[in-house]
């Protein structure tokens, strides 16, 4: 079990993250650590990963109880930096299938648009 803070927030730090956080943090979470594994296993030298999620809600008042409408998710940006001194294009290689097969990924993918941008350091 883990707790799970309030559904959204103003305050500048929460005891514990949201639901919505947490699902943002399974995702990223998932990438880094199957790519590092599928990197692993392609021979390459990762030096760092560093993964960052955005996520756009439809209409964040609707979430918050104060208007009716959509609150869906209408967008993630993911933004993936890799360190390393490995051919950039087999990186691209493993990134592209790490995200193939990445069951959160795929599901989200069929719900809302996402754009992933890859920065190779």
């Amino acid at each position: 079990s883990f707790e799970v803070g309030q559904p959204a927030s103003f305050e500048e730090r929460d005891k514990h993250p949201s639901a919505l956080e947490y699902m943002i943090g399974a995702l990223s979470a998932s990438l880094s650590t199957a790519f590092s594994t599928e990197s692993a296993k392609a021979g390459l030298e990762i030096d760092d990963i560093e993964i960052t999620i955005r996520c756009k809600l439809e209409n964040i008042l609707v979430h918050l109880g104060l208007e009716q409408g959509e609150t869906s998710i209408s967008s993630l940006d993911i933004k993936c930096f890799i360190t390393s001194v490995d051919d950039a294009q087999k990186i691209k290689a493993v990134w592209q299938d790490t995200l193939n097969r990445s069951p959160i990924y795929s599901t989200l993918k069929k719900a809302t648009a996402i754009n992933v941008k890859l920065n190779i350091v």
